[in-house]
């Protein structure tokens, strides 16, 4: 698992503060011991200086048994002069021969290095330390000491040698304390100084880079909002205008790439049509040369028939009068389709109108019941906007609302309700008739406006009817579209231009 970048760059201040202060703390630590050894060795070079001045002259008397050439009040005066001395550990006094002549120990110590006296000069120190340096928090069993051995002289002449320990656990008891103490402030002052970089951290670099984060994620996810930096270095801030000018450049990139759809789908729109309209013309010229042939061909041997039939019912009895009327109904059929063939196929200009195509629609309602064809279907008019008119033929107008209405009415089975809703947007007009039939699925309804596609029962239809209305509507410029779900009926919407 992978760390975050806080939590990198915490550590790392975290362990660079750490050793800085660390390394600054006992350096200082090792300076201050320096200094307080140095003080020692001052002091009881001092001291030595003290109890050597006290010592008198040896006498020239003969017979001082006990100390020879050391006088027993001097003697006195140098136990009483020591062991005032708190940091002294022992002491002793020797002749030139390194015989003890008195010596005394105020604690357990380990001997002194023997020095002779003729090796020494007039006021010389021999000096030996045992110390430890850095002892940290621990206790040594070990001592740490100064010995000081000097040579006593009378004249030019060496008659004694006098060495003395003194006691360094004061100065390890100081620096433990300036350890102890150095410690918590590294702790101290490292935390404080650790939240304040944390602070810092977080202000300036953490949170103006989870800001670009979370803007890299919103755009990889398609939404290209700029980010916005209050704080933060000027690196941070110039990592910031360079996403802003990457956001903008897709931006860019986004909408001249939707222009780019836009624009085919508007190619693929016209090429879809140009491509109905081909196949349209195609089917137009092929309808075309088959009505033109049929109504050459079947025509005129048809209504020679029908003239036959005709005579021939004027001269036959009842029953033999019915099957004529029969085969002159099944004529009429023939003729009606050539018709219908020759209408769609190729339409008679007929001179225009300016007129309301919603008081058309009326007028057309009106005309069929009073044909008794809309007895049992209840029409509600919800049309508005009579004042749009449009300029085309009249009666092709007609004949596409009498056959949306018919239809409609055959979807219902001859009974049910039908809604007229009319819409004016602009220059345009767009009216709906809504039947509350079974309805027609999807397959049927990509299909509904091809000639001779139809649903009905044979006999019942040609498959002609809406493909003369798309037709017209096609020809004045307008769109006929059907929408329909099944179970819940269908809609036939035609928009048409105003004029």
């Amino acid at each position: 698992m992978r760390t975050g970048l806080r939590t990198e760059i915490i550590l790392s201040i975290s362990l660079l503060l750490a050793a800085a202060l660390l390394f600054a703390g006992f350096l200082l630590i090792k300076l201050t011991e320096h200094n307080l050894l140095e003080q020692q060795r001052a002091h009881a070079a001092r001291s030595m200086q003290l109890v050597t001045g006290g010592i008198d002259e040896p006498a020239h008397a003969a017979g001082l048994d006990r100390t020879p050439g050391i006088s027993a009040a001097s003697l006195n005066r140098l136990q009483t002069m020591l062991g005032k001395q708190t940091d002294i550990i022992a002491w002793r006094l020797l002749d030139t021969k390194l015989q003890v002549l008195a010596s005394t120990a105020y604690e357990t110590f380990d001997e002194f290095t023997p020095v002779s006296p003729s090796v020494m000069e007039p006021g010389d120190l021999y000096e030996e330390i045992v110390y430890e340096s850095y002892r940290l928090f621990f206790n040594s069993e070990a001592q740490s000491y100064i010995d000081l051995s000097t040579a006593l002289w009378v004249g030019n002449e060496a008659y004694g040698l006098l060495q003395i320990r003194f006691s360094l656990e004061t100065l390890h008891q100081r620096v433990q304390q300036a350890q102890r103490l150095t410690l918590i402030y590294v702790i101290v002052y490292g935390l404080v100084l650790a939240l304040f970089a944390v602070y810092l951290l977080n202000r300036n670099v953490v949170k103006p880079v989870r800001q670009l984060q979370e803007a890299t994620t919103t755009v990889a996810v398609g939404n290209l909002t700029p980010v916005m930096v209050s704080s933060g270095p000027g690196e941070i801030h110039d990592l910031a205008a360079s996403f802003n000018q990457m956001v903008a450049a897709l931006t860019a990139s986004r909408a001249e790439t939707e222009e780019h759809i836009a624009s085919l789908e508007e190619i693929n729109l016209a090429l879809a049509r140009a491509r109905d309209d081909l196949v349209r013309s195609e089917k137009l010229a092929t309808v075309g040369h088959l009505a033109a042939g049929m109504a050459h061909e079947i025509g005129n041997p048809l209504g020679a028939v029908v003239g036959y039939l005709n005579i021939l019912k004027d001269d036959l009895s009842d029953d033999s009068r019915d099957l004529v009327e029969r085969s002159l109904a099944e004529t009429g059929r023939i003729d009606r389709l050539i018709r219908e063939l020759l209408e769609y196929s190729a339409p008679v200009d007929r001179q225009t109108d300016s007129f309301c195509p919603i008081t058309l629609l009326r007028e057309t309602v009106e005309l069929l019941r009073h044909q008794g064809q809309l007895d049992d279907v209840e029409i509600d008019d919800q049309c508005a906007g009579d004042d749009c008119q449009v300029n085309m033929d009249r009666g092709r107008l007609m004949q596409v609302w009498i056959n949306l209405l018919l239809n409609a009415q055959d979807a219902m089975h001859g009974k049910g309700r039908v809604e007229l809703v009319s819409k004016r947007e602009g220059q345009e007009i767009s009216i709906s008739i809504h039947d509350n039939g079974g309805g027609i699925d999807a397959e049927v309804a990509s299909r509904i406006f091809e000639p001779f596609f139809t649903t009905k029962a044979p006999g019942s239809g040609y498959g002609l009817g809406l493909a003369v209305c798309q037709r017209i509507i096609d020809e004045n410029g307008g769109s006929i579209e059907v929408k329909s779900e099944v179970g819940r009926g269908a809609c036939f919407t035609v928009t048409l231009a105003c004029g």
